[in-house]
């Protein structure tokens, strides 16, 4: 009987730590970007290094974002993934932008080019923007689980299909962030 009791104290004291609980992790910036172009006689010349990243129907924005170790090892742990973009720098008429996961979050900044770029892995997702002089948020959740599935991090193209995108990028201190909801267990 004292085992008992003592097995239904431990529980009262243990069960309620051991609920899951909201954590936001973020906003944390791109840890790499670059963009790539797929124009003929373009596509092996890198652009890891530049200050302005570049989007429309030829040339991929391409970032790289580290998703909390709870969201790789749980996909199903992750509640939401909002990414926001830099303005516009010429702001243009309103238009929408195509996302789509990368396969693998291993490419090098330094080196990616239209040749090596990692693959496409699921689907795509567009976005319309209605003012291009503020910054662009966008629901990134399922993007953000299809690579979480895979166990790595998060990359994705930008492109955009009606006007040029040009945004700042991570060497100007001002470029995309992620910010991830994920539910840890306490």
């Amino acid at each position: 009987m004292r085992v008992t009791i003592l097995t239904t104290t431990l529980l009262a004291v243990t069960v309620p730590f051991a609920d899951a609980f909201p954590r936001t992790y973020g906003p944390t910036p791109a840890f790499k970007d670059s963009w790539i172009s797929v124009a003929p006689g373009q596509s092996a010349k890198t652009h890891g290094t530049e200050l302005v990243l570049k989007a429309s129907t030829e040339k991929f924005a391409l970032l790289g974002f580290t998703l909390p170790s709870e969201v790789t090892q749980a996909p199903n742990r992750l509640l939401n993934c909002k990414l926001t973009l830099p303005p516009f720098n010429t702001p243009v008429a309103p238009l929408s932008l195509t996302l789509q996961a990368a396969v693998a979050n291993v490419w090098n900044e330094i080196s990616v080019n239209g040749k090596n770029r990692p693959g496409v892995l699921g689907d795509k997702v567009t976005f319309y923007v209605n003012d291009t002089r503020k910054p662009i948020r966008i629901d990134t959740t399922k993007l953000c689980k299809t690579a979480a599935a895979k166990g790595t991090g998060f990359s994705l193209y930008i492109s955009s299909l009606r006007a040029p995108y040009e945004f700042k990028s991570r060497e100007t201190g001002k470029g995309a962030t992620l910010v991830a909801t994920a539910d840890v267990w306490g």
